[in-house]
């Protein structure tokens, strides 16, 4: 598949997938879209917030990741109301709720497993990544979605994110000709409450999977290009009372067409910087470059004989609210039937092949 064919597949000018759900498959005869939030870990905010915005749309239920957790802080959301009720596992609330959204956000080696429960009762999944930690797991979830027919996603919301989709625009348009050099950053503070599960390995999953996966998917979906290989480095060297959760790391990719991207990662970004993250992107082309600057702020593009310049940034729109459109037959979601399972294994792959201090195929 070569860049042009590979942009048609995930641009909202193709044609509707036979996948796509109609609105009628997604809502009740009443019209309520009804959601159950299974854990609280990661970007819950992005649905929480968007519930509201939907007509329609309400959080009948929640579901703990154990028994004895601490709900205040989900009562605190305005999506939640006196009517959403609370259940101490996902079981139990996947047998007793009827849901057309389940809303999977736990520990990250836990969330292929209560993705797979919700599935096989054919209620859609919105899934915080790693949808998967394990090849194993992430190759049965793959497989259940497929039988199941459901809509599955994930929370690789920065897609969304306005200077994403402007760059994603303007190299779709040849604005720098041939996308060759792709150099992006992920950094964070580390703060003073990681959960207990960032110790292991085994329950984490790894800094490629759940901070390096964003830049993972947001150069390929700027790029519009497919990774080949892969290498890649990390460690843990600040933080070694959480010796499973590496706090740098780098990747190194080979694009389809013979570029090159690279990808750091950290959690070493100093407690007065004046943000939580810090995430870059350039991208170097045959005929000028394109970066983000400022945090966000500002897209610059140098190309051809012009000096550099500044381009206009869409309004940044919310990831629940795009995926209930696709639901209910109005557009389609910014992430494509199947690449949530393909970037979580390309970036299983990077973490296998910087544990092994091999080059991996992909």
């Amino acid at each position: 598949m070569d860049r042009r064919q590979f942009l048609a597949t995930m641009g909202a000018s193709g044609p509707a997938l036979a996948r796509h759900i109609e609105a009628e498959t997604a809502m009740n005869e009443s019209g309520i879209l009804r959601i159950g939030m299974i854990g609280r870990e990661g970007h819950v905010g992005y649905v929480l917030d968007g519930i509201p915005l939907v007509k329609g749309a309400c959080l009948v239920a929640y579901a703990k990741a154990t028994p004895d957790e601490d709900v205040s802080g989900v009562k605190s959301w305005p999506a939640f109301t006196s009517e959403t009720r609370i259940f101490d596992h996902y079981d139990e609330m996947l047998e007793k709720a009827e849901l057309d959204i389940a809303v999977v956000c736990l520990p990250y080696h836990q969330n292929a497993g209560a993705s797979m429960a919700a599935a096989k009762k054919g209620i859609h999944v919105i899934s915080e990544k790693p949808v998967a930690t394990t090849m194993e797991d992430l190759n049965a979830l793959e497989q259940v979605v497929k039988e199941s027919g459901i809509r599955f996603t994930t929370l690789l919301a920065m897609r969304l994110l306005p200077p994403y989709r402007r760059i994603r625009q303007a190299l779709a348009e040849g604005a720098i000709g041939e996308p060759i050099l792709a150099s992006a950053q992920k950094s964070y503070r580390w703060g003073s409450n990681r959960p207990d599960f960032y110790k292991r390995r085994e329950t984490y999953g790894s800094s490629f999977l759940w901070v390096g996966i964003h830049a993972v998917d947001y150069v390929r979906f700027t790029t519009g290009l497919e990774y080949t290989l892969v290498m890649g480095t990390q460690g843990n060297i600040a933080h070694p009372d959480y010796p499973g959760c590496e706090d740098h790391g780098a990747m190194v990719f080979r694009f389809a067409n013979g570029g090159t991207a690279d990808i750091h990662l950290d959690f070493l970004r100093p407690p007065k910087a004046p943000t939580h993250g810090d995430d870059r992107l350039r991208i170097a082309g045959s005929d000028g470059v394109i970066e983000i600057k400022d945090f966000g702020k500002r897209v610059e593009l140098i190309a051809g004989e012009q000096g550099p310049r500044d381009l206009d940034l869409p309004q940044e729109e919310n990831f629940f609210v795009n995926f209930v459109a696709e639901l209910r037959g109005k557009g389609e979601h910014i992430i494509r039937p199947g690449e949530a399972v393909h970037v979580t294994r390309v970036c299983i792959k990077a973490r296998e092949a910087a544990d092994s201090r091999r080059v991996i195929e992909l």
